[in-house]
């Protein structure tokens, strides 16, 4: 059984403030030893509190879940900021979700005519790629179905995220189960796969990749976002079937710093127009 906490519950808000001789520390410490602001930071964290540096706005864990397998997931928020964490690595923020939006936007682009288009989510993040779907296919009959794994990552956005709004649509619902699983119950019912995962490689097996490509409408697209192009999931893409090709994006709208992740777009056959559909 997961162990969920949040806000609500067990999870204690505090704030640590760092004091001028831990900053200045790390640049007095040897190479042999192993302490560094970020070090501090993070073993604060471990212990639930918020650490910060003077002048520095809170960092406020707002829920966790312990899995079964050992790991943890966390959602953290600083100044309106959120980012959601696993064993401590960021995998999806508020700041940076302008790839997101992007995929979602390439992979929705062929089927906007379509009266009843099905749409898959394949983990939800903060719900950016899902907001940005529902937003490119407004039709009243569209589903949009969300395959997370981690319950309390649904919960989270709605509560938490800014996009939280879209769960009171009725065409949104969320399985607590991986993509791969629900789309081998699946044969040519999905007009689209939107697949976010960019802050580390894509362990995509072939097994998974087939379940996607059977999964899927004629034409229709799974586009996984990543944060560098990746050929051994290309590889793996077209060994499952799928035509493959990349683009690169931009990570964010937001920042100084212009930062691309990349668009994995994979195929499944020849998209064949509506208008051109049921012409002999």
């Amino acid at each position: 059984m997961s162990n969920v906490t949040d806000s609500s519950s067990k999870v204690k808000h505090k704030t640590f403030a760092l004091s001028q001789k831990a900053i200045s520390a790390p640049q007095k410490c040897r190479k042999n030893e192993h302490f560094s602001l970020t070090h501090a930071i993070r073993a604060c964290h471990r212990r639930g509190i918020s650490a910060t540096m003077p002048g520095m706005k809170p960092l406020t864990k707002l829920g966790e879940q312990q899995m079964e397998d050992g790991s943890l997931w966390e959602l953290w928020e600083r100044d309106g900021e959120l980012s959601l964490q696993h064993d401590g690595l960021p995998c999806a923020t508020s700041f940076t979700h302008g790839s997101e939006d992007s995929m979602a936007e390439i992979a929705t682009s062929p089927i906007t005519r379509a009266t009843q288009p099905c749409i898959m989510i394949a983990g939800l993040g903060l719900g950016y790629g899902l907001a940005k779907a529902m937003e490119c296919l407004p039709r009243e009959k569209a589903k949009f179905i969300v395959a997370e794994p981690v319950a309390a990552i649904v919960e989270w956005n709605r509560t938490h995220s800014e996009t939280k709004e879209v769960w009171q649509d009725r065409r949104v619902s969320a399985e607590i189960a991986t993509a791969a699983e629900l789309c081998r119950k699946r044969t040519g019912s999905l007009h689209a796969i939107l697949l976010r995962h960019v802050h580390a490689r894509c362990e995509l097996s072939l097994g998974d990749a087939q379940a996607y490509f059977n999964a899927l409408k004629g034409g229709s697209l799974l586009a996984i976002t990543v944060a560098k192009r990746d050929k051994r999931l290309e590889s793996t893409l077209m060994r499952a079937g799928f035509e493959v090709s990349t683009t690169p994006v931009p990570a964010s709208s937001k920042g100084k710093q212009l930062r691309m992740h990349t668009v994995v777009l994979a195929r499944r056959g020849r998209f064949v127009p509506f208008a051109e559909r049921n012409v002999k």
